[in-house]
């Protein structure tokens, strides 16, 4: 009999890690039973009715069925990763969510993508990211299975699109190094049809040797990284098809590559001393074979980059939001913006200018008809869905004239908190106004989640589950790029000593 103590918030996962210290067991040995019912392992211990003083049976499973019941773990992890993507890829298709998935060319440039497309390659490059943090930590069953989800939405991509970017060769690469980790013999033939298509896909995007890429960004050292590993699994597969000769060729340019993207361990550390990151200061390294100089001024213009995008991003998201604000035209389309922006620049209030656009389905002549010959537009309140704290301040200052406190918050949130405007609509409305939208509905911090209703409940699911999706996932687009190389020097040693013994074996 052990005695665990542990918050009933946490997850059955929790419980068992717990346990497994206790009796000195692997984790996924154990299986737990409360009242009748296995402990799920994603689900926490009050939702399962596990409470103080509950008394669990842990039982030990044997090698077979742990492994059974670990590869069954891993599936349902992927199956839940993979439902939470869908969800994150219909809202970006929906222009729904306020997540930063940039889809660009090797120059940079933005794709413009159709809606279906558009999710599909959303949903792709989540899997593919997903498989990578599981590689990252050493998780490659599990980012295997992750992978070939990725690899079965990419196929869905039209293949122009692949074509533009490098994302399915780097997720080929990807999957036949799990292969690889994984010793997983029988699937040569599959990984050798990966690595060729990564090679073509590689010399479409940066030319044979880099020299394509060079052209557009200048520098080619941090994409060499890519080709190191690809020569080297390219060098595996064919050692084990007994193709030594070739196997041979192909580790030498792996070790050439590799030569070619050692950096100077002293010079790292100067950078990251300068406040430079460890990714940041190897990228810039290996950008500028090794120049420190010329690496600070890369890593200076790639972060100049990076906030010019996010600038840009951020526009983008604030001008999708008013849009979504401002509702549709008579036509079912989307309000122009720049023809929006046009009017309000004019002097016409957002309102108006809204209005006006609906109605004349974006004719900005038309528009300017219907204001002239419609003024009572001109008094519309502003469409737009500012969120503006209404402080204590505010309301005293509306209070002190007179006006009930209530009131007066009503009054500041109509006019997104502009004192003045609130006590003119409060002297015109003769101090009483009707509740907002906020007040007529419940929220959720007046409501128990029992009370609130199903979609309320399912949208908080869809949002909780994507925000533990998102968690990890690297906000660096050339995450991809940043490979230590360590382990790959290690299986280049392995099989270059490999070939050598059979090659002067045969001589």
């Amino acid at each position: 009999m052990e005695t665990v103590e542990i918050s009933l918030t946490s997850t059955g996962c929790d419980l068992r890690q717990v346990l497994a210290e206790k009796v000195g067991l692997p984790a996924h040995h154990l299986k737990m039973i409360c009242r009748g019912q296995v402990v799920s392992m994603t689900k926490s211990l009050q939702e399962q009715n596990v409470k103080h003083g509950s008394q669990l049976m842990c039982l030990c499973l044997s090698v077979s069925e742990a492994e059974a019941a670990q590869k069954e773990e891993e599936v349902m992890q992927m199956m839940n990763t993979r439902q939470a993507a869908e969800l994150l890829s219909s809202k970006v298709e929906k222009d729904d969510y306020d997540v930063d998935i940039q889809i660009a060319d090797q120059s940079g440039r933005p794709l413009k993508l159709p809606p279906e497309e558009r999710k599909a390659l959303t949903l792709a490059m989540t899997m593919h990211e997903k498989g990578r943090v599981a590689i990252k930590k050493k998780e490659i069953t599990k980012a295997l299975l992750l992978l070939l989800e990725a690899d079965k939405e990419f196929r869905k991509c039209g293949a122009n699109i692949l074509s533009a970017v490098d994302n399915y060769a780097v997720l080929c690469l990807d999957i036949v190094w799990c292969y690889l980790c994984l010793q997983n013999i029988e699937e040569l033939p599959d990984a050798d049809q990966r690595l060729r298509s990564s090679e073509d896909c590689f010399v479409r995007s940066y030319g044979a040797n880099l020299e394509r890429l060079a052209a557009v960004k200048g520098e080619s050292g941090t994409q060499l990284a890519l080709y190191m590993k690809l020569h080297l699994l390219q060098g595996i597969v064919a050692f084990h098809h007994h193709r030594i000769t070739e196997a041979n060729v192909l580790l030498r340019k792996a070790e050439e590559d590799l030569k070619r993207l050692q950096i100077d361990e002293n010079q790292l550390s100067q950078m990251m001393v300068m406040g430079f990151s460890e990714r940041e200061g190897r990228l810039g390294l290996r950008a500028t074979n090794g120049d420190m100089t010329k690496a600070i001024q890369h890593i200076i213009e790639k972060r100049k980059e990076k906030e010019e995008i996010e600038k840009k991003v951020k526009e983008e998201r604030r001008q999708k939001k008013i849009q979504r604000d401002l509702g549709k035209t008579a036509s079912g389309a989307k309000v122009d913006m720049s023809l929006y922006e046009n009017l309000i620049s004019m002097g016409y209030g957002r309102g108006a200018a809204a209005a006006a656009l609906k109605q004349t389905n974006n004719d900005l002549n038309q528009a300017l008809e219907v204001l002239q010959l419609h003024p009572e537009l001109l008094n519309l309140p502003d469409p737009e869905k500012k969120s503006v704290d209404i402080t204590d301040d505010m309301i005293a200052q509306v209070v002190a004239m007179g006006f009930d406190t209530i009131m007066a918050s009503r009054a500041l949130q109509l006019v997104k908190g502009d004192v003045q405007k609130a006590i003119e609509e409060l002297i015109q409305k003769g101090g009483i106004l009707p509740p907002t939208p906020e007040e007529s509905s419940p929220s959720s911090s007046d409501s128990s989640p029992s009370e609130a209703g199903p979609s309320h409940r399912s949208s908080e699911e869809e949002n909780k589950a994507i925000k533990e999706l998102v968690s990890d996932l690297p906000e660096d687009e050339e995450d991809y790029l940043d490979l230590t190389l360590q382990e790959e020097a290690q299986y280049l040693e392995e099989y270059l000593a490999k070939v050598n013994s059979v090659l002067s074996t045969n001589t």
